[in-house]
């Protein structure tokens, strides 16, 4: 195994950078900095500086939360986070350590 680091991004689908879908721009950055392994998963719920934002069947929300969950290497990382500090805004950014493993590995 070879260790890594997961990097954890918090935002809401309203969210902003540089006057893009936060999600979009988000994307673009964690490319730009060669990141492989990254997802977005939209919550059904979440609880956040503006409140509780929910999904039901009777009110179609449109800020519910998103995350934005990456995993590589700490060195790849450590640079995607320096590229996108300046562009973050109130955004709520997480990292802890991992195990990285492929099958075979």
């Amino acid at each position: 195994m070879t260790e890594g680091s997961c990097l954890r991004i918090y935002m809401s689908e309203s969210s902003k950078i540089d006057g893009k879908p936060a999600m979009e721009a988000i994307l673009a950055l964690c490319q730009h900095a060669g990141l492989r392994g990254v997802s977005v998963l939209r919550g059904i719920e979440g609880l956040g500086q503006h409140g509780i934002h929910s999904a039901s069947f009777l009110d179609l929300a449109t800020s519910l939360p998103l995350l934005i969950e990456a995993i590589d290497t700490s060195e790849h990382i450590e640079r995607a986070l320096e590229l996108m500090k300046p562009h973050l805004g109130d955004c709520m950014v997480a990292t802890w350590p991992v195990a990285l493993m492929r099958n075979g590995e």
